[in-house]
Formats: C-alpha cells, structure tokens, sequence
C-alpha cells in the first residue's frame, strides 16, 4: 500500500507566525514604506525563517514562498510590460532565467565528469600524495589552490563548483572514505568542504576580479570619484588576507576537528593508487582537456568583453562539448539532482531579493542608515556601515544585488560624515566580500558547499558566525591600519 512522503508539518509553525504577524502590521508599517514593500518584506523574512526550520527541503520551501507571493499579488507569473515593452513588474518565470543559478547547476554537472571518469579520484591522489601527511596540510593546500584560481577564473561559482568542489569530493570520498550524509563526513570531507567555501571568500577578497560584487562595488566608488585599480585593489587586500588565509583553516580545525588528523602513510598509500589507476584513460584525457579549456576562458571572459565568453556560457560549453564526446550522458546530467535543486532555491530566493529592491524597501533602508548615522564621528559611522553591510547579507542571495542595492547609499553616507573616500571605499568593498560567511544562501559558492551533504546546516550557521566576526576584525582593524600605510587614506 502506498503512503505519503513525510513532510516536517511541524517546521511550518514558525515561519507562518513570523509572516502573519509581520503582515497583519502592515498598516503599522514604517512610515516611507509602500504596503507591498513591507508585505514583500514579510513574506521573504517567513521563507528565510522556513529555511531554518525545514518543513521541506529548501527547494520546496523556497517554492512555497513563490507561490505565496503571485497568490497575493506581489508579483505575476509573466513578464508584465509597458506599451513600449519595457519591463514594469518582473514575473516569477523570469527568475528562472538567472545566470547565477544555471552557472552553478552546470558546474555540478562537470563535476559528475570529473568524477564518473575518475580524473577527480586522480587529482585527489596526487593532493594526499602531496599534502596528505595532515589533515590541515590539505585543508592549507585547498586555500593556496583557491587563491591560485582567484587571480585566474573570475568567477566565484565556476571556481568552486567547477573546479574545487570536485577535487574536495575526491579527496573526501575516494581518498578518505569520508561521505556526506553518513557519519564519516566527520573523518575529514566535513573539513575541507567547509574550508573550501572560506578560501573561496578569501580569493574573493583578494581579487578585484574574484568575483562580480567587486566589480560592482568598483563602478560605485567611480560614481563617488575614486578609482579601483587591479593593482590597487590587490596591495590592499594581501595583509589581510594573508593574516587570514593562515588563520581561518586552522580555527575551522579547531572549531570543527576532523576524526582524522594523521596519515603517516598517506604518500605512500596514495602513490599506490595512483599506480593502481595506471596512465590517463581517455575519458579522463577529454575530461582533463574540457576542464582546462573551461578555466582558460573563465581567465579570458575577465579581460576580454566578448558576449559569448559569458562565464555562464562556457559552463554550459562544456557541459554541451561533455556530452558530445561521450564522456558524460543526458541521464548523468539529469541524475546530478543537486544542479536542478540549486537551480530551482537559488533562483527563488534572488528573485524575491530583487523584489526587496524594486518594491523600495532597501532604498528606504538606505535612507533609514543615512538619517541615523547624521553628526556621528566618521570612526563609528564606519564600523556601523560596514557591520550593517555585513549583516544584511542575511537577507540576500545575491552578492551582487546587495552590493548594487546599497554600496553607493553607504560609501555616500561615510563620506558625507567626514570619511576618508579611499578607506570607505575599499573597507566597504571588501565588506561586500566577506559578507559571504553568513548563510547557506550567501552567494554561490554556499550555495554548492552547504548542500553537499558534509556540513549541516545549524553547523554552517554557528561556525560562519564565529569566522565572520574574525573577519570583520581583521579586515576592519588590520586592513584600516595597512591603507594607511600604503596611503590609501
């Protein structure tokens, strides 16, 4: 006999109490708000809060909160437009057209090709043959590997999910036996998933190209009159980051200690694999030539503006060039449930942000900040900004929307209380950055890591909150005191 699938039905209590009440307020709402504002606003904190508490996994959830919000009226299903045909109120179905998302479900599926022809398994033997003697030594090797590819893929998703998250994987699993939703996630995949997401902040903030909020936040500051260059951008990032990319792996060892700590003969275990493997197949050999085109045109799509060398676009060239090739089949690309389930949540959610945005509710939280921050010292003013700046991610699933949404509303209120223009600049650049230590919807690299079965949810939510506050500090109180040596301010 059939029965129905278990739902948390018991998960849903609190996200409805939270959007009831905000809504039944609405005519108590903050004075420069719309109703719609706020109701969008209710609707997003709920959907959030039933993230948390998952009555359904977050794909459903995230749908849940899609449907509330056409059955109210806050937004249509299509497109609705204007007698010019210009775009007045963005529909749902529009959502599902975000590059972002489909970058990220196309780099899930490069990475079942690095797997299913064992070129990952191969990659992995070498890091342990490497660096394997310690647990931390590789979790130090994933950060310099990062690093390596912040300066060379502009793209914070295709970095992670195209090329690290495989080679986390295949150490994890073939190299460790350590698999995610099973207790040896904990022997040392738990680790170095979650190290990998902090070395993709790292490179973030340590390339002005690390990632698009960077970019944005550098068209921002042209807007207020100061230039980020490249080089600019790097001298003032290093200290910092440097401090942080020796820190940050070893306080995640700490703070979430792998079961594995020592393997005194990892070289020579790993050596005997690799001769187990022999020479290069030729699934692996195309696979490895389709990976390696992928990073040369992520490298190129940052300096050469080619419509075609779109990031997303080469993600989905090599997924097509995969298949083509017989290295990967239709039905491997629709196993790879992880792609469509990001695919589907990660939509939603930026989707609902944008709302946020088009509906006025962050330009009156802008105008909020800029009223309360009036006669206080420039010192403060900055560490407000950038606190708030960093907090608010949590209503964000989007770096760039966020940065786009209140970079320049921010850089102006510092600078119109007395703040050196260069140091509010890049402290609120850099903030942009890191603000993704929050949730499992940060950006896409949260996106990718936090659903792969090694790290739980309430554990990526307590361990990013303890390594933002590290972060903050550092990049506020070392990264202000270095610009002033370099005389940024």
């Amino acid at each position: 006999m059939k029965t129905l699938e278990k739902v948390n039905y018991k998960g849903f209590i609190w996200p409805i109490i939270v959007g009831v009440v905000l809504w039944c307020i609405t005519p108590w709402r903050p004075n420069g708000l719309t109703p719609q504002a706020w109701q969008i606003f209710a609707i997003f904190v709920a959907t959030i809060v039933g993230c948390i508490t998952k009555p359904l996994p977050i794909g459903g959830t995230t749908l849940v909160g899609l449907v509330v919000t056409v059955l109210v009226g806050l937004a249509p299903m299509k497109d609705v437009t204007n007698a010019k045909g210009v775009v007045v109120n963005q529909g749902v179905l529009s959502s599902f057209g975000n590059s972002a998302a489909w970058l990220i479900a196309m780099a899930f599926i490069m990475a079942h090709g690095i797997s299913k022809t064992g070129l990952g398994n191969r990659i992995a033997y070498i890091m342990i043959q490497k660096f394997g003697k310690r647990s931390l030594g590789i979790g130090y090797a994933i950060t310099g590997l990062e690093l390596i590819l912040g300066a060379l893929i502009p793209s914070n998703s295709a970095r992670t999910g195209g090329v690290v998250w495989p080679v986390v994987e295949s150490v994890s699993k073939e190299g460790y036996d350590s698999k995610p939703n099973d207790p040896s996630r904990k022997k040392i995949g738990a680790y170095i998933d979650f190290t990998a997401f902090h070395a993709n902040i790292l490179s973030t903030a340590l390339f002005i190209t690390g990632a698009a909020p960077n970019l944005v936040a550098q068209q921002m500051a042209a807007k207020q009159g100061y230039n980020m260059s490249w080089g600019g951008w790097f001298i003032a990032s290093i200290l910092p980051v440097a401090i942080l990319a020796v820190i940050v792996p070893f306080v995640i060892y700490k703070m979430y200690p792998p079961e594995i700590k020592e393997t005194p003969n990892a070289k020579s275990w790993a050596t005997d694999k690799l001769n187990e493997m022999g020479p290069m197949s030729k699934p692996e050999k195309i696979m490895t030539a389709i990976f390696v085109l992928s990073i040369v045109l992520w490298v190129l799509s940052g300096f050469i503006d080619i419509p075609q060398l779109n990031t997303t676009f080469v993600a989905f060239l090599a997924v097509a060039l995969l298949l083509i090739t017989g290295v990967l089949t239709m039905q491997d690309a629709l196993r790879e449930t992880g792609a469509w389930n990001i695919l589907i949540w990660l939509s939603i959610l930026i989707f609902m942000a944008s709302k946020l945005i088009s509906y006025g509710f962050i330009a009156w939280f802008s105008k909020l900040v800029q009223t309360g921050l009036h006669g206080v010292n420039w010192g403060l003013v900055l560490v407000v900004l950038m606190l708030l700046l960093f907090y608010t991610h949590y209503f964000f699933a989007s770096g760039t929307a966020h940065m786009t949404a209140l970079y320049l509303p921010f850089l102006s209120v510092a600078v119109a209380t007395g703040a050196p223009l260069g140091l509010s600049a890049m402290l609120l650049a850099f903030t942009g950055a890191i603000n993704a230590s929050t949730t499992h919807y940060a950006n896409g690299p949260a996106s990718i890591l936090a659903t792969t079965g090694y790290v739980k949810q309430g554990e990526w939510w307590k361990m990013n909150f303890v390594l933002g506050l590290i972060y903050l500090v550092v990049f506020g109180v070392v990264g202000t005191l270095w610009m002033k040596v370099i005389g940024v301010w």
